[in-house]
């Protein structure tokens, strides 16, 4: 077998094109002893036009063959004869101008000569440009196009023998004899050259396309669970929990009914109130228990007991009597995060319902993810002797939020025995940025949050700042900052999630990871676990670190001092990772202007458009929230029309370039 780098059988491989996926699996198939190295980035000096820098979608080698150059081109290509100028034609049969592949693919033999004979390797260097989806004998004899050079369909599927001919038809017998640079190529190749091919920001938008749109998922279970008068939902971190909640609660109160959903965090509770309709009551368990004038956490001045026993005992069973005594009641309680509820809480909570025999009762959680609704002493929460449901749970076995890589970074900080909910979504490895004191630890994160922003045009909303303590506290590596890398360093508060925003133009958010339980962002920074004293031993920590972690969806950086036994166990963690796959970044635009109306509109996430003209009348296309930012939208309407360009990310159609219909 061909040695080939990247190997996808251990990182993820970031491809440009379905196209360059195609080649790269042909060229795994390659006998012993090809080399194949994939994106290849040359950043070298020209004598008249000072640095050039130029990638080269595949470079080829063989100890009897030398290097070959290839040039890859997807889709469909046309050629006008008379004027020479190259075209890619899209699925619609428009057609848009490309640069001459043939022209490129010498321009990059050229400069690849010279970057080898700028290292003192002497071998012969061919080219040649491939087109996966085209037949060879579809290209006409032309002044721009070598048939000796091509790669289409035919020829791939005997990658070996075509590429040998290809050498053949550049080189006599006489020069194909050289020594064999296969390890000065890996020096130079690998060591040095080879880098990730898209930019951040096109990595970001691929992954965001990628994401299943859960609203969508859950439509199928929320009729059969309407009509259950009790029912448990068991999901891990990025399951969908949170949205089904959110769609039960929208279809009973479209029923006429009254409901309430309760959940842990302020952060949560302000998200949900943004995104469900206005006759849906969303609280905290604090806030609730306050309207009754009970502080669940705090014994005030006539409590008989005090400190946990007045968490657990007298707190709850003083909400109760005050709950009966008003006439406020629900028809539907929907309880989120319950893994927080602490057992004697359920008493006073049920005292809410309307009818206790026939008013519903829906109870959302995760047993990975908190240890307090196990009650005083409690290691561990067990929902089976708990909860006021009966224990045939529904489970949600899917992960839709966090990449493959983030999912098995977390999973062994999870203290369930049951199976972790799976991705099926390829990214890049979690990174594990570890530091000796705080001015190291400061001065790694000012340099990410400038590069993650500044130099790949990630925008503030998109990255979040979670700490395991108080980020303001004395031991906390933030303590006394103002900034990091540029941004203003602001908490994320309950008003800016509720408006879809983590933080403003100019600023970077920051909260507890504690705080930030049941939300997710595209990109998260933790920190201070190594100044948080508790060891993961404790499931607290664990739970906390498990938390922190699956709060990202694309993009994970944590912070960990090198001394700290925790940092061997986040080091084990990366190494247990089973990475591979291929992650395909194909965003060719698609030429022209099409219309729909909106079918879905969830400004901060997803959109769907069901399209009005084309040849694709009917189906569906996503409108990413970036996308429907950039085009300056603030509402879509139900049914409105819209007028708006199409490309592919990853393989799911998006718009792009949104305007109102009007403007046509």
């Amino acid at each position: 077998m061909a040695i080939i780098f990247p190997d996808v059988n251990r990182i993820s491989v970031v491809f440009a094109s379905s196209a360059e996926e195609t080649v790269y699996q042909l060229s795994v198939g390659l006998p012993d002893p090809w080399r194949v190295y994939y994106s290849c980035t040359l950043s070298m000096k020209e004598s008249d036009s000072g640095i050039k820098e130029g990638e080269i979608d595949f470079v080829f080698y063989h100890p009897s063959y030398g290097v070959i150059v290839v040039e890859v081109k997807g889709g469909r290509i046309s050629l006008d004869g008379a004027t020479g100028q190259f075209y890619s034609v899209n699925r619609n049969g428009r057609s848009f101008a490309i640069r001459n592949p043939f022209q490129q693919a010498i321009q990059f033999r050229n400069r690849f000569v010279r970057f080898l004979r700028g290292h003192d390797i002497n071998v012969p260097v061919s080219h040649a440009v491939c087109f996966p989806q085209v037949d060879e004998n579809e290209f006409p004899p032309h002044v721009n196009i070598e048939p000796a050079t091509l790669l289409g369909r035919v020829r791939l599927q005997n990658l070996a023998e075509s590429l040998e001919k290809i050498v053949k038809s550049f080189h006599s017998s006489d020069f194909l004899k050289f020594q064999d640079v296969s390890n000065r190529l890996d020096d130079l190749l690998v060591g040095s050259t080879f880098k990730s091919r898209p930019l951040l920001r096109e990595y970001m938008d691929e992954q965001e396309a990628k994401v299943t749109e859960m609203d969508q998922m859950h439509e199928s279970l929320v009729s059969p669970f309407t009509a259950v008068q009790r029912l448990g939902v068991e999901g891990e971190a990025g399951t969908g929990k949170t949205l089904l909640a959110t769609s039960l609660a929208t279809t009973f109160i479209n029923e006429g009914k009254k409901v309430l959903m309760l959940v842990a965090s302020p952060l949560l509770a302000s998200h949900i109130r943004g995104t469900v309709n206005d006759g849906i009551e969303v609280s905290t368990f604090q806030e609730l228990a306050g309207s009754y004038g009970v502080n669940l956490l705090v014994a005030p001045s006539d409590a008989v007991k005090a400190g946990d026993d007045w968490i657990q005992y007298e707190a709850p069973e003083r909400l109760r009597q005050a709950i009966e005594k008003k006439s406020g009641r629900y028809d539907v309680l929907l309880i989120d995060e319950a893994q927080d509820v602490q057992p004697f809480w359920w008493v006073a909570l049920e005292a809410l319902l309307l009818n206790r025999e026939t008013s519903k009762l829906y109870v959302f959680f995760d047993r990975d993810q908190g240890v307090f609704g196990g009650g005083e002493g409690a290691h561990e929460f067990r929902p089976e002797d708990v909860l006021p449901v009966p224990t045939n749970y529904v489970v949600l076995s899917k992960n839709y939020r966090n990449t493959s890589e983030i999912v098995q970074f977390a999973r062994p900080f999870k203290r369930g025995q049951n199976r972790m909910a799976v991705s099926d979504r390829p990214g890049y490895q979690p990174n594990l940025l570890t530091y000796k004191n705080t001015e190291e630890a400061l001065s790694q994160l000012n340099h990410l949050v400038h590069r993650l922003h500044f130099d790949h045009g990630i925008s503030e909303n998109e990255i979040v700042i979670l700490s395991a303590r108080a980020p303001e506290s004395r031991e906390s590596i933030l303590a006394g900052q103002d900034k990091i890398g540029g941004l203003k360093m602001v908490r994320v508060t309950p008003d800016a999630v509720r408006n879809g925003r983590l933080a403003n133009d100019g600023e970077i958010g920051v909260a507890t990871i504690a705080s930030f339980k049941g939300l997710e962002s595209k990109i998260v920074i933790v920190v201070n676990l190594s100044e948080h004293k508790m060891g993961v031993e404790n499931p607290i920590m664990s739970s906390l670190v498990y938390v922190a972690f699956t709060r990202a969806k694309h993009m994970l950086y944590v912070f960990s001092r090198d001394d700290d036994e925790k940092n061997r166990l986040f080091a084990d963690a990366a190494k247990s990772i089973k990475a591979g796959g291929s992650i395909v970044l194909d965003s060719a635009e698609r030429i022209g202007e099409y219309t729909g109306k909106v079918v879905h509109f969830n400004p901060s996430r997803l959109t769907v458009i069901e399209m009005t003209t084309g040849e694709e009348v009917g189906k569906n296309v996503l409108l990413l929230a970036q996308d429907l930012e950039r085009s300056g939208i603030q509402v879509l309407k139900k049914d409105q029309e819209i007028k708006f360009r199409i490309k592919n990310e990853g393989g799911v159609a998006t718009a792009v370039s949104v305007g109102n219909i009007e403007e046509l």
